[in-house]
């Protein structure tokens, strides 16, 4: 499906290599109209992070070198899976790290869930 609508919307449509069942999500908002451009699901989700990202620093927000690694691999999830949840947080790459508990001490404990819920809401938008 995605090869005909690179085929027939040449220059809305991203090509994608890889395809993912995630990617379903793009093909879907692309064909009802609510995506202009049809992107890799995981393109977008990192296109958001990197403006959320952004977003943060403009707020005066840093991040240090343990809590970047836990936002990379949460958005990296989300890019796997169309989201993340705490649960997610037991099992690789996040357990070589402490699961829930790391998270916990790496980004705050009154702020990671916080953080789960606001990139889930960001990422997958």
């Amino acid at each position: 499906m995605w090869q005909a609508y690179e085929q027939v919307e040449a220059g809305r449509v991203r090509h994608n290599d890889r395809a993912r069942l995630t990617d379903l999500v793009s093909l879907l908002r692309f064909t009802f109209g609510f995506d202009g451009e049809l992107v890799p699901y995981a393109e977008r989700v990192r296109e958001r992070f990197a403006g959320w990202l952004l977003q943060q620093d403009q707020a005066g927000v840093v991040f240090g070198e343990s809590q970047r690694w836990w936002l990379d691999r949460i958005a990296e999830v989300v890019a796997a899976s169309a989201g993340v949840s705490a649960d997610d947080l037991e099992s690789a790459p996040f357990t070589e790290r402490g699961g829930i508990d790391g998270a916990v001490q790496a980004l705050g404990a009154d702020r990671a869930a916080a953080l789960l819920d606001e990139m889930n809401r960001e990422l997958t938008a």
